[in-house]
């Protein structure tokens, strides 16, 4: 969007205005012909799915009906098996048995002449004994080892559908294949019992579900086919599209539109509660969107015939308002070159002459700039030349102390020798080239020169110790954080009390990872309320007029420019004891 926002804000004021005009010109009519399409589309989906939900749902209670028949023949047969006492023949050579088995082919036989549907029956025993017509057994192996008949035993009084018959111990006639049927099982329990004697299972050719819905018209290319309550499929006319149809389609609701090699395609199913099988329709989209299609085509040829006329009123209305602005960008170009003085004339009162006006007068206005700027700048430059000046004032200083440094060496006065360095090791590393971070070895160089100087001042009322780990000696800290500290230290601490006072100052690691920079004093101290206030001030971010000390405000800034929040101060005070600040950094801090 704004890459398309770029181009268009590019593009010269003529073609927008031309674009605007047939924007505002098509987007009404797209929006009353849109709204008018999708309606109509609507509306056909609405109907065409309408009509394939009620015909999915007729083809499923046609299907629960035939199966329910099937049910009710294999419970006719199982109540001609149980009074047999099938359960006590274990030979299929003793008399009983062919006895048995006689009258239950004759029985069988009868009921698939009278039930077309019916492809063959057939009856295992859990003696491993059988009965059947137009099927038998291909193998010695136990029937009870088969997996029809052990789902029939798991749900001994329900019908079973199973949809993949091959792979069993069985083998039909040649009167039919089993890729063009499906078959029922069912459990067999003695009634006195109740113990399972065996397992009954009919084929059922596909006839009864194809009858069902080979009257069904979905337009040129649709079709119904059934899937078992595992997703496999149980019949289906002669189509490539079923085996591109994913699982995941068919779960939830009872319609969805979905594009299989190229073409979208609208499907429909519903599941039995009694069978779980469920049945589904496949429609094109394409037939459904044939009629939309010559709406579109009718809808296209208005929209360029509109186009062209718009194009032609829009191109003819831009002309009468560019034409000013093509000749004031001209002359914008020459002012651009440095040609001040041309001047816009215009005659009329619209914004573009109102325009021109006003380019004339910034004009006057830039020539009134320009010679204010030539005064400024050569105010700036003499300002620029005292800076340089104030500069050299700073460094002037620490060579005068250098120079007097060593004019006391020449007169042996050591104090003022002692004195005099300590003050240039002040100037020279408060300097340090200007770098805002020196390292823990000058820090410590520059306050233990800085409390001589004090303690010359101030003689025994600043007895300092400064303590040192030479592991810290690199590490790289905010230019001058300690001598704010050592300063309060002295003048609201040793200063205030009575007697000699005594500081100390320790820099050193407290972990692996972090360092902790130490100024304690033995001076007035303060209550624990001014100290929590003082801890506080120093780790929240605030305001400089919100700080009582400027010195120590400065500080916590430095620190938080250089460690952001991962630097923190403890304050430890005591009335009349003294006072401890102790600031933690992180060691090794990029």
């Amino acid at each position: 969007m704004g890459y398309l926002k770029k181009r268009f804000m590019n593009i010269k004021i003529r073609s927008k205005m031309i674009y605007s005009y047939v924007l505002i010109a098509i987007i009404p009519f797209c929006l009353v012909g849109g709204v008018g399409v999708s309606v109509t589309t609507g509306e056909m989906e609405k109907n065409v799915t309408q009509y394939s939900t009620q015909m999915v749902g007729q083809i499923l209670r046609t299907v629960d009906l035939y199966i329910n028949s099937i049910e009710k023949k294999v419970n006719m047969l199982i109540r001609m098996i149980e009074p047999m006492h099938i359960e006590e023949a274990t030979d299929c050579d003793s008399g009983s048995w062919k006895e048995q088995q006689r009258i239950l082919v004759a029985d069988f036989q009868a009921v698939a002449r009278t039930h077309g549907e019916i492809a063959g029956i057939f009856f295992a025993t859990e003696n491993d004994l059988y009965v059947s017509t137009g099927m038998s057994r291909t193998s010695r192996d136990s029937f009870e080892k088969e997996n029809w008949y052990q789902k029939a035993k798991e749900h001994p009084d329900e019908m079973q559908l199973i949809v993949n018959v091959t792979g069993r111990n069985i083998s039909t006639d040649t009167a039919y294949s089993i890729d063009d049927v499906f078959s029922v099982v069912k459990a067999v329990s003695d009634p006195e019992t109740g113990e399972i004697i065996g397992v009954l299972l009919l084929d059922i050719k596909h006839d009864i579900i194809s009858n069902a819905i080979k009257d069904v018209m979905i337009g040129e290319t649709g079709f119904v086919y059934v899937l078992d309550e595992n997703g496999n499929v149980v019949y289906t006319p002669a189509n490539a599209v079923v085996y591109r149809i994913k699982p995941e389609w068919l779960m939830g609701r009872e319609w969805i539109t979905a594009k299989i090699r190229g073409q979208k395609y609208q499907i429909s199913h519903q599941q039995s509660e009694y069978t779980g099988w469920k049945i589904v329709s496949i429609s094109s989209y394409q037939e459904i969107m044939r009629n939309i299609n010559r709406m579109f085509f009718v809808f296209a040829v208005l929209l360029v015939v509109i186009l062209l006329l718009v194009l032609f009123v829009a191109v003819k209305m831009a002309e009468t308002i560019t034409k000013p602005i093509v000749k004031l960008r001209n002359l914008m170009r020459q002012t651009e070159e440095g040609e001040l003085t041309v001047r816009f004339e215009g005659e009329g009162q619209d914004e573009i002459s109102e325009l021109g006006r006003n380019f004339n007068h910034m004009l006057e206005r830039i020539q009134e700039l320009l010679d204010r700027v030539y005064v400024e700048q050569e105010n700036k430059r003499q300002a620029e030349l005292k800076v340089v000046q104030e500069q050299f004032k700073p460094h002037f200083l620490y060579n005068t102390l250098d120079t007097i440094g060593w004019m006391a060496r020449e007169h042996s006065a050591n104090n003022i020798v002692h004195l005099v360095d300590a003050l240039t090791n002040v100037f020279r590393i408060s300097l340090s080239k200007g770098r805002d971070y020196i390292t823990l070895q000058e820090e410590v160089c520059y306050i233990s020169n800085y409390l001589y100087i004090q303690k010359i001042r101030y003689g025994p009322k600043v007895i300092y110790e400064v303590s040192f780990d030479p592991d810290c000696e690199n590490e790289e800290v905010p230019k001058l954080i300690l001598q704010p500290l050592v300063e309060n230290a002295i003048y609201h601490g040793v200063k205030m009390k009575r007697g000699d006072g005594h500081l100390k100052v320790r820099v050193e690691k407290s972990g692996p990872d972090q360092i902790v920079l130490e100024v304690q004093d033995d001076g007035k101290g303060m209550d624990q309320g001014k100290a929590e206030e003082l801890e506080k001030l120093l780790n929240e971010p605030s305001r400089p007029e919100q700080n009582k000390s400027f010195g120590l405000f400065y500080v916590k800034e430095r620190l938080r420019i250089r460690y952001g929040g991962n630097f923190y101060v403890k304050v430890y005070s005591k009335e009349d004891e003294g006072t401890t600040i102790a600031i933690f950094i992180p060691a090794a801090y990029p």
